[in-house]
């Protein structure tokens, strides 16, 4: 009789993930991710480094990454309309971060997480309106929430320190980012595809705008804060969350993923709170609960 040496793996058994075990596994990571976004964006204003500074970490190394991916299905990507080629740079890319990050330097971490990911209901059930969609608002208790929400913010919020238009900035992104995912539908493209396409054309728009404002002060940031800026930024936001996201909607589905993205905000605040010392307002903690709610509420199966 033989004996074979056991290897030493063997001893060491992982429990087993069910599908439903592995898409919320997944969506957590997701939600971490997209929170860390909105702190990044603040911790990096904090630190005076400049939107663009935090773009070069968010789209270069997604571009360099992807390139040959690019490449190789360059005829795919070419064959994308214009108009919707258009939509999903603006919606997603190099001038959705922008304004993004500009807001952030002037409005506080939960106000951002928000009004930006916590109106997508609305402002995508909007933009169906206006394009002739009859069943858009049918859901007008949940998106009547989520715009009640939106004004306790514009009057109690940000009319102690001024800072409306910022508000302002944060809803164009939620309907330049609503748009982008239509567009992205109708174009059929990949995720892994659409972020190929949106690092590259992004990082092109870039490089101008870095040599009239050079990356000093991403430079001479430390080394750990500038290699956590580069993990949030250019690997979980602009690559990990994306593929996390799309096992969490196969695992779970679409519905699901959407109610449990409501939670962005509130993660956001809470870590914006411990991490920053943002504690939030009483008008932010009014606004986020009817906001979150209408979110919750709009996923609801009728």
């Amino acid at each position: 009789m033989q004996f074979r040496a056991a290897s030493p793996w063997a001893l060491i058994r992982l429990p087993a993930l069910s599908a439903s075990q592995l898409g919320w596994a997944a969506m957590g990571l997701t939600l971490l991710i997209w929170a860390g976004f909105f702190l990044s964006l603040r911790a990096g204003a904090k630190a005076a480094l400049a939107p663009t500074d935090l773009a070069l970490l968010r789209f270069l190394p997604a571009a360099l990454l992807l390139a040959p991916l690019a490449w190789a299905r360059r005829r795919r990507l070419l064959q994308v309309p214009p108009r919707l080629l258009l939509a999903i740079l603006f919606g997603a890319g190099l001038p959705y971060f922008l304004l993004a990050g500009w807001a952030m330097r002037h409005a506080p971490v939960a106000d951002g997480a928000t009004l930006i990911p916590g109106t997508l209901p609305l402002s995508a059930a909007l933009l169906a309106a206006f394009a002739g969609g009859r069943t858009a608002l049918a859901r007008w208790p949940a998106l009547l929430a989520i715009a009640v929400g939106v004004l306790v913010l514009l009057v109690l919020g940000s009319g102690a320190s001024g800072a409306a238009w910022v508000y302002g900035l944060f809803l164009l992104c939620s309907l330049l980012w609503s748009n982008y995912t239509l567009a992205l539908r109708r174009a059929g493209l990949q995720p892994l595809e659409a972020v190929a396409l949106l690092a590259l054309l992004s990082s092109l728009l870039l490089l101008p705008l870095l040599v009239w404002q050079p990356p000093t002060a991403l430079l001479a940031l430390p080394t750990d804060t500038l290699l956590l800026q580069f993990l949030v930024q250019g690997l979980g936001v602009g690559l990990v969350s994306t593929f996390s996201f799309s096992l969490a909607v196969a695992r779970l589905g679409a519905q699901r993923c959407a109610a449990a993205g409501a939670l962005t905000p509130v993660l956001a605040g809470l870590l914006a709170w411990a991490l920053l010392g943002e504690a939030p307002g009483l008008a932010t903690l009014v606004g986020m609960g009817l906001i979150v709610g209408g979110v919750l509420w709009s996923q609801r199966r009728v």
